[in-house]
């Protein structure tokens, strides 16, 4: 089991936002618990905001979904879940798409409060026994067809693989789900692609209705995960997850080309400049952020002089792209010059895993819930 190394004090924002593989054995199904009703919801553990409709869309821990507008004026909306939910998207019909730990998804249809479950790890664990009995099947066949001893000798392991990772997920299916799923995005005709951990990759043509599981798209053979997804103005759609990983795909997900970052820690998140499609920031372990000014052709690494990590980010209208993360850390600059670059803290010193630019501030949330940050002119 991979996990990161990035702590705050007791809670790891970051595990409890991306990597967290669930309670296991656990007594209590909290895919079956509807999020409780809290006064205090919009000051718990947020993992990622979205605008919406003249508000904030806000998921976090415990299955909380809260549409925020400011400290005085927010509500929590009715969630069927009390797992963390770790990101949101809006359709261009208006409903909205959550997903979250133990590979939920939920749905929401545009002026409703009331949320349901779609999706679970349970279809999510029953979508990869099916996937891992055909490759199997298949390798048993050229197996059988093989006379190379060497050839033989390596296939037989990948059979062995093959076996012990369909005996892994016969056991999930009873002792329950443990894969969260850890960023969605839609396409502008609404295909929606969610992205998850052990290099889990769903997508959805009818609005969230149905999904399959296309992660064999992908070179990720050692299944890493894949922490965030994004879909550009332009309709290019990238990832980046653990070990570096980065792919590209230009035609709505049917096929996926690799990236070549210039640094293999985690990376945890990507955003692109919604004006420059093919301005792209992706950022992550210990301050380490890349740039890529043509589409995620070339890459420029920069290291920043904190060990604090990257968790989210967004872009200004006029092109400035800020990123948050441990330690109140706010970045911004311009990614046609990184000599632009400014480093602030948020006096809470608050692990912020989300930020919205708005006009005259940043929308912020993270480990206290969601907070403003004026921005100086």
């Amino acid at each position: 089991m991979r996990l990161s190394h990035i702590t705050f004090g007791v809670i790891n924002l970051f595990l409890l936002t991306h990597i967290n593989l669930a309670v296991a054995n656990s007594s209590l199904d909290l895919l079956e618990l509807p999020a409780k009703q809290s006064s205090l919801a919009s000051k718990s553990v947020l993992m990622a905001i979205t605008p919406a409709q003249g508000a904030v869309l806000a998921v976090g821990e415990r299955g909380h979904i809260i549409s925020w507008k400011n400290k005085d004026d927010w509500q929590q909306q009715q969630s069927p879940v009390s797992v963390s939910l770790t990101n949101v998207t809006i359709l261009s019909d208006g409903s909205k798409i959550a997903v979250g730990h133990d590979g939920v998804i939920l749905k929401t249809e545009n002026n409703s409060n009331v949320w349901r479950k779609v999706f679970t790890g349970a279809e999510l664990t029953k979508l990869k026994i099916a996937q891992l009995t055909k490759q199997q099947a298949a390798l048993k066949l050229v197996i059988s067809e093989t006379q190379d001893e060497d050839l033989l000798e390596e296939l037989t392991f990948q059979l062995e693989d093959f076996v012990f990772a369909l005996e892994d997920n016969q056991i999930e299916l009873k002792s329950g789900p443990n894969k969260p799923l850890l960023s969605v995005t839609r396409t502008a005709n609404n295909v929606i692609f969610a992205s998850g951990a052990y290099g889990t990759l769903l997508t959805s043509k009818d609005q969230g209705k149905t999904w399959t599981l296309i992660n064999k798209r992908l070179d990720n053979p050692d299944n890493f995960h894949l922490n965030s997804i994004i879909s550009t103005t332009n309709g290019q759609l990238y990832i980046v997850g653990e070990n570096g990983m980065g792919f590209h795909s230009a035609n709505q997900g049917e096929t996926w080309s690799t990236m070549v970052m210039p640094y293999n820690g985690s990376l945890f998140g990507i955003i692109a400049n919604p004006e420059i499609p093919e301005q792209l920031v992706a950022f992550g372990l210990q301050g380490n952020l890349m740039i890529s000014l043509d589409g995620g052709e070339n890459w420029q690494h920069k290291k920043l002089q904190t060990s604090a990590s990257l968790l989210g980010g967004d872009f200004s209208k006029q092109g400035q792209a800020y990123l948050v993360g441990h330690g109140g850390l706010i970045v911004d600059f311009s990614p046609e010059s990184l000599q632009t670059l400014r480093i602030n803290k948020h006096p809470s010193g608050a692990a912020l895993s989300s930020v919205l630019v708005q006009e005259n501030s940043l929308v912020l949330a993270g480990q206290f819930g969601i907070s403003t940050w004026l921005l100086k002119k």
